[in-house]
C-alpha cells in the first residue's frame, strides 16, 4: 500500500500531535488505500455471515478498516456514524467517519473524511432504486440519497474529499456505473439549486477483483467536493 508506507504514523504527527507530514489531500488519498485494502476481506466476512442490509454492512466495514489501520500502525480513528454536528442530537451522520489520532488529551481527533454506504441492488422497492444518488419520500418526508447529501453540504459540509461506498449485490459494476451516471444526467434538467450538472458524472471505472473505483466532482453551491466512489462486489 504505497501511500501508507509513505507516510507511517512518525510524519502524520509530530511531537505535540499535531499533523505535520502528507497534506489533506495525501491524508485522503492515504485513507482511500486502507478502505480499499479492507474491502475484500470484509466482502469475505459479510458473505460468509449472510450480512445484506445496509446498517450491518457500514458497521462491519468501519470495523475492518479499524482493524487494517492497526495492522499497518496508522493513526487513524474510525466511527460508524460520525455526526456532523455533536451539540445537535438530531444531526446528520455519514456512516463511517475516518478521524486522525492526536496525543493532545485537550484537543479532538480531527476528521479526515466520511464516506456514506448504499447497496447497489435492483431489488429495492421502485421509489429506492436512485437512493445512490438521490433520495425518495418516506411518511410524507423527502430523505435525501448518497450523492445529493453530499451535494447539499448536509454530509461533509467543510471537507473537500469524501467518498461513497457502493455495495454490489446484483449486477456488474458497468451496470451501475451506466445507472448512476444516467440519473446525474437526467438531474440536470432540474432548476432547483444547487444544480447538477453532467460534470459530476462518474470517470471510468477501474476494476480489480471485487473492488471498483471511480472518482467525481460535487458541485455544492460555494465550491466543489471531490468524491471518491469504492464499489465492493458481494455477489457469490
Amino acid at each position: 500500500m504505497s501511500t501508507v508506507a509513505n507516510y507511517p504514523t512518525g510524519r502524520m504527527l509530530s511531537g505535540t500531535g499535531t499533523f505535520s507530514g502528507p497534506t489533506s489531500n495525501t491524508q485522503f488519498n492515504c485513507v482511500v488505500e486502507l478502505v480499499v485494502q479492507s474491502l475484500p476481506v470484509f466482502a469475505t466476512s459479510v458473505m460468509k455471515e449472510g450480512i445484506t442490509n445496509e446498517n450491518g454492512l457500514n458497521s462491519q466495514l468501519a470495523l475492518f478498516i479499524s482493524k487494517k489501520a492497526m495492522q499497518n500502525n496508522l493513526p487513524f480513528i474510525v466511527l460508524h456514524q460520525s455526526m456532523e454536528d455533536l451539540t445537535r442530537g438530531d444531526s446528520p451522520a455519514p456512516d463511517i467517519g475516518i478521524h486522525l489520532f492526536v496525543d493532545d488529551e485537550a484537543e479532538p481527533p480531527p476528521r479526515i473524511t466520511v464516506f456514506e454506504g448504499k447497496r447497489l441492488t435492483t431489488q429495492l422497492e421502485a421509489k429506492r432504486r436512485h437512493e445512490y444518488v438521490v433520495g425518495h419520500v418516506k411518511n410524507g418526508k423527502y430523505i435525501k440519497g448518497g450523492v445529493e447529501r453530499f451535494k447539499h453540504s448536509i454530509h461533509g459540509g467543510r471537507l473537500s474529499y469524501a467518498g461513497m461506498i457502493g455495495y454490489i449485490q446484483d449486477e456488474l459494476p458497468d451496470f451501475w456505473w451506466t445507472q448512476i451516471n444516467s440519473w446525474i444526467s437526467e438531474l440536470t434538467s432540474q432548476v432547483a439549486a444547487p444544480r447538477w450538472s453532467h460534470e459530476e458524472c462518474l470517470s471510468p471505472l477501474d476494476t480489480s477483483v471485487r473492488v471498483s473505483k471511480s472518482t467525481s466532482i460535487v458541485i455544492r453551491a460555494a465550491e466543489k467536493l471531490h468524491l471518491t466512489h469504492l464499489w465492493i462486489n458481494l455477489i457469490a
